[in-house]
């Protein structure tokens, strides 16, 4: 959770900025923002990556809402479980 709250979370724009990976786009999808391909940030992974947008609608179920706010979800119990429950179906790490 900690790593989710500051941005330290191995996706590529994190580890490209510690040098473990060449890029710091999304590995997973095409998404463009002004042209260019996503970083591959907390955000992007969490509630944008168009590969894990079936299990996001999960995850929007299971929190009542089509527009989460990460803070919001970690303010609360039953968000944060259903935000880790996500992070693991993604097999993303």
């Amino acid at each position: 959770l900690i790593q989710i709250r500051s941005g330290h979370i191995p996706l590529n724009k994190h580890l490209c900025r510690m040098g473990k990976t060449d890029s710091r786009k999304c590995p997973n999808c095409r998404e463009r923002r002004n042209g260019r391909r996503a970083d591959e940030t907390a955000q992007h992974f969490l509630f944008e990556c168009n590969k894990f947008a079936d299990l996001r609608s999960e995850l929007y179920r299971e929190l009542g809402t089509n527009r989460p706010q990460l803070a919001k979800i970690l303010s609360d119990t039953k968000g944060t479980n259903s935000l880790l429950k996500y992070i693991a179906r993604t097999k993303r790490f």
